[in-house]
């Protein structure tokens, strides 16, 4: 069911996608994308990766409250910085506004995402199914009607925060275990420790958002922002793929967690397992993109998108990795060898920008899916090696 759910959640973000490209052009794709590259790092930052480590932490044992009252310390401190990034970036006053109802939008999805949090812990995955469901439905509906009624981008940011609120406050806060008035306050000890088990963790996503996005800003500086607008809708199959993984990974990892604490050899047994029913998923997904890559891409955004079979290839390669490295780090987080990661993506991202600066300057959209591509390859054989020697070497978890 959170498949379907995650489903439902992948057509929406597409559709949106779509209807901003037929209808307002690759101008407005391309801005739209650079809202999600900016503040793609602060949203991960200041959901501090909870979803993966309340279910899996072993250390702590605090009350949902407790990380609830984390999560929205974080979380002001994401719209502190969104509301500085919107000052001081080079941006019109109506696209300034338009990032600014981009922002409030994410603040309430953050809010909303610590319930599914919960619902994790809790392997009511039922609930995320149909928070998805209901959201993608009701966002489609309002989004949809924006675009068509409005024609203009800001409509559709508001339309966009509409329906978050709307599913906070009538359907997600229903299915909350936080108390409205805690008994229980954070106090400092209890931040510094929540701070000091998660910092390694978050570190490690906001540095994969932006291994991801500095391409998307190189392109936008170096080229400009319809360039950007390309790339972004084409990348859209790789944001699906790493959407429905990710989904999967949610009802694995609280399994695989009391599987890896109760017996080691049977984690490795049934996370392998999961690794080879990728692979051939994977592999059907390959011959789809070889044989019909470019004609998907023209009926999906229209005329102007033939000729781009070279990036649909070079797509169908970086979907392997993307699949692979989101399988892995899974298998990382449930070992809590967070650390690691940390210098791994460390490592990526320096290399991301060397790479971007060395090849997308030159060759622009192609050179953007090369340094994609090289960069996950890089981080998937940098998880391998620290899972082998986890392995070698039996770190306790």
């Amino acid at each position: 069911m959170n498949i379907v759910g995650t489903l439902f959640m992948a057509a929406n973000q597409w559709l949106q996608v779509i209807l901003i490209t037929r209808l307002l052009g690759l101008y407005e794709v391309g801005l739209f994308s650079y809202f999600l590259a900016l503040t793609g790092p602060l949203v991960l930052f200041a959901r501090f990766s909870l979803s993966r480590l309340v279910p899996t932490q072993t250390k702590l044992s605090y009350d949902y409250a407790i990380f609830k009252q984390f999560r929205d310390i974080t979380n002001y401190g994401f719209i502190f910085m969104s509301l500085a990034a919107v000052i001081f970036i080079d941006l019109t006053v109506y696209e300034s506004i338009c990032l600014f109802f981009f922002v409030l939008f994410k603040f309430y999805e953050n809010k909303e995402e610590f319930i599914y949090t919960e619902n994790i812990s809790e392997s009511r995955i039922s609930f995320l199914a149909l928070s998805k469901i209901y959201k993608s439905i009701l966002t489609i509906i309002l989004f949809t009607a924006s675009i068509f009624i409005f024609d203009s981008l800001l409509m559709a940011m508001v339309s966009l925060l509409v329906s978050q609120v709307l599913i906070y406050y009538f359907y997600g806060l229903k299915f909350t275990f936080s108390p409205r008035k805690p008994v229980v306050k954070l106090n400092s000890g209890d931040f510094k420790k929540i701070f000091a088990l998660g910092i390694g963790l978050s570190l490690v996503e906001v540095l994969s958002s932006l291994v991801s996005n500095v391409p998307r800003y190189m392109l936008e500086y170096f080229h400009s922002v319809e360039t950007l607008g390309i790339f972004a809708t084409i990348m859209y199959f790789a944001l699906i793929t790493n959407n429905i993984v990710f989904a999967l990974n949610e009802g694995f990892i609280a399994g695989l967690a009391r599987e890896a604490r109760q017996n080691i050899r049977s984690f490795y047994r049934s996370f392998f397992k999961i690794c080879g029913v990728f692979l051939i998923l994977t592999a059907a997904g390959e011959i789809i993109l070889i044989l019909f890559g470019n004609d998907i891409l023209v009926l999906v955004y229209g005329e102007e998108f033939m000729g781009y079979q070279r990036e649909m290839l070079l797509l169908g390669v970086l979907l392997f990795f993307i699949v692979y490295t989101k399988l892995f780090e899974m298998a990382l987080n449930v070992l809590n060898l967070y650390t690691p990661q940390v210098v791994m993506q460390a490592i990526t991202f320096v290399t991301t920008i060397v790479l971007s600066i060395a090849v997308i300057i030159p060759f622009g959209l192609a050179g953007a899916f090369i340094v994609s591509i090289s960069t996950h390859l890089l981080l998937l054989l940098g998880q391998i090696t620290i899972l082998m020697y986890h392995r070698k070497y039996k770190v306790s978890i």
